[in-house]
């Protein structure tokens, strides 16, 4: 007879998420697993598989929370410059309201991407779809004459992703980007 799960899913997962987002793969171990989730080592193998797998889901998971976040941005702004900096201002306000962790996908790629390949592929892909929804923004806002026709969409839309990456790192030692943040946008 099979067990019952007695715990939420979703909310180890989150907790977990947090931690490595905090320590980083390397800086959290088993126990510091065990810790958070208040799941015994078995529990946590026979559910999650080992930390590595536990690391992969979490990565997914903020991933799909963080594009939940930019659906919701780029959905609610009037035009597609508008969703473009309401999202770089959005970052700039949760910045100034204390969250300094930075992106737990950008400090995984200076983390792990050059020594696990399955990372790096998922980092790429995640780059990629953050780049083409950008793109497809500015393209939008060219159509509408709010960002010059005469800027390639794929180019500015890589340094916005490469922008809002640094500006996640620098966050992590300075609480004030709203003027960086202007500089990044005063491009489109």
């Amino acid at each position: 007879m099979p067990k019952n799960v007695l715990f939420d899913r979703n909310e180890v997962l989150n907790n977990v998420t947090d931690l490595f987002w905090r320590k980083g793969y390397n800086g959290t171990s088993m126990q510091d697993l065990v810790d958070v989730t208040g799941l015994n080592r078995s529990s946590i193998y026979n559910t999650f598989g080992d930390k590595f797998q536990l690391f992969e889901m979490a990565l997914r998971h903020y991933q799909s929370t963080q594009n939940d976040w930019l659906r919701k941005a780029f959905s609610e702004a009037k035009s597609p410059k508008e969703a473009i900096v309401s999202l770089f201002h959005g970052i700039s306000d949760d910045i100034k309201a204390g969250n300094q962790k930075g992106c737990m996908l950008t400090s995984c790629t200076s983390e792990l991407s050059a020594e696990q390949p399955i990372i790096k592929d998922f980092l790429i892909e995640n780059k990629d779809r953050v780049v083409a929804s950008f793109a497809a923004l500015i393209e939008g806002a060219q159509q509408l004459g709010e960002i010059s026709d005469q800027k390639d969409p794929r180019t500015l839309a890589l340094y916005l992703f490469s922008s809002l990456q640094g500006l996640r790192v620098t966050s992590m030692l300075e609480p004030d980007l709203e003027g960086v943040a202007e500089e990044v946008l005063s491009i489109l």
